[in-house]
């Protein structure tokens, strides 16, 4: 008690103090057989909001009816299975009593709607497709959501005998401008393959303050910690399912190390008009089409 009050007194932007982080808890949830074991911080918020989704298991990634987000429009290429929501406050100074951050943490059964019959998440060559494919998605197929960069910090680790891909997504700012707020706001993302069309996607929607450089250090300082300490195991099925997909592509591989892409974005769009049968985004004059998926 009193190293957390003594943490929250010299509390700065640089070293935040975040409710909790000292006192994590272990975490496991079964995903269509498969168990991850996670080490989270508990749900805080100083608003008193209970958090979105305690954590729950999902016997059927298959029951189309727990996808609650993502099914909107008929162009969708992800849809969206939540077992963990919960929120992080980051706080600076003492005197500043509100908090100056913010890690809205979701995990997450990716379906990927946009995956062509044949290929699998469990070959680790389309599984960096998937992830390319679903950066593009939150990039130059969502203009009305800013520029983005992206991948930033791209990792390729192996937990338990699974890869994973870690970036982030941030804005693409232009150089000399001010600093605000929001451009400490950023994403961060960490993917592995759970069958052939779905994959555990663990992500992390940080909202920041000024200095940005603190904000997103501090962010992501709390997304290792919590990346860190995770146990993923496969059920037998998805385990057997992953040698026979390895077996028959034992030379395929994920890209160690990548910069982000030099996306041209739409010039011009407007909203679509779901009622008419339209897309999210009708594209008016286009930028670079989606990444192409390669079998």
């Amino acid at each position: 008690m009193q190293w957390t009050m003594f943490k929250r007194l010299f509390a700065s932007h640089k070293n935040p103090y975040v409710p909790g982080l000292d006192n994590p808890e272990r975490v496991s949830v079964s995903i269509a057989g498969c168990k991850l074991d996670i080490t989270l911080p508990p749900h805080y918020s100083s608003a008193g909001f209970d958090a979105d989704v305690t954590p729950k298991d999902i016997p059927n990634i298959y029951e189309r009816s727990i996808y609650d987000y993502g099914n909107e429009y008929d162009d969708n290429k992800f849809s969206y299975a939540n077992c963990i929501r919960r929120t992080w406050e980051f706080f600076g100074p003492i005197w500043k009593f509100d908090s100056i951050g913010m890690t809205d943490f979701q995990v997450t059964s990716l379906r990927v709607d946009c995956l062509p019959e044949g290929m699998s998440c469990f070959n680790p060559a389309h599984l960096e497709q998937v992830v390319m494919r679903y950066l593009y998605d939150g990039g130059p197929a969502r203009p009305h959501h800013g520029k983005k960069l992206s991948p930033v910090n791209w990792k390729v680790e192996t937990k338990q005998g699974n890869p994973w891909i870690l970036c982030e997504e941030r804005k693409d700012l232009p150089k000399g401008k001010p600093e605000e707020p929001e451009d400490a706001n950023f994403e961060a993302y960490a993917f592995t393959a759970l069958d052939d069309g779905h994959v555990l996607f663990l992500r992390f929607n940080n909202y920041g303050d000024v200095p940005t450089e603190h904000s997103i250090n501090a962010a992501n300082q709390v997304r290792d910690l919590v990346c860190g300490n995770i146990h993923w195991q496969l059920s037998e099925f998805a385990e057997k399912r992953k040698q026979d997909v390895l077996a028959h592509n034992s030379g395929a591989s994920i890209t160690p190390s990548r910069q982000p892409e030099p996306w041209k974005y739409p010039a011009k769009w407007r909203n679509g008009e779901r009622e008419k049968g339209e897309p999210r985004i009708v594209v008016l004059e286009a930028g670079n089409p989606a990444p192409e998926f390669n079998p």
